[in-house]
């Protein structure tokens, strides 16, 4: 009986949780709670949206999955924090990176002209 309730009850919690609709978990079972944490997770991995992370804690009642939310969200902020700055750093060292490669170019054309001056000076005291 528990299992048809189950499969009857997982696609509208799917719908209520895609659409934004926020629905108490006070009723639900261990099992059932269990799911909803699950799919969360499945959707901010899949989409990387915290704000879908942040909705976890607030659907369960004060207890161990709130707890457990509570600091799945912490990380996930401490993580994208992270990301960011390593994201500035990158993109810091592409535009070092494509300084240099200017900065090499010019370089290179200068010791072609320098080649070519003294090829010139050797022609010219023959």
């Amino acid at each position: 009986m528990t299992a048809v309730i189950i499969r009857w009850f997982s696609p509208l919690l799917i719908c209520l949780v895609l659409t934004g609709c926020s629905l108490p978990l006070q009723n639900l079972s261990s099992t059932e709670e269990i799911e909803y944490f699950a799919r969360g997770l499945d959707q901010y991995i899949a989409s990387g949206d915290l704000t879908i992370l942040k909705r976890l804690p607030q659907q369960y009642p004060q207890g161990e999955w709130r707890t457990k939310a509570e600091g799945l969200v912490g990380k996930a902020e401490q993580h994208q924090a992270q990301l960011k700055e390593q994201e500035k750093e990158l993109e810091q060292a592409q535009k070092e990176q494509a300084t240099l490669v200017k900065k090499n170019q010019e370089l290179e054309g200068t010791l072609e002209q320098l080649k070519q001056v003294l090829i010139d000076m050797e022609l010219k005291t023959k």
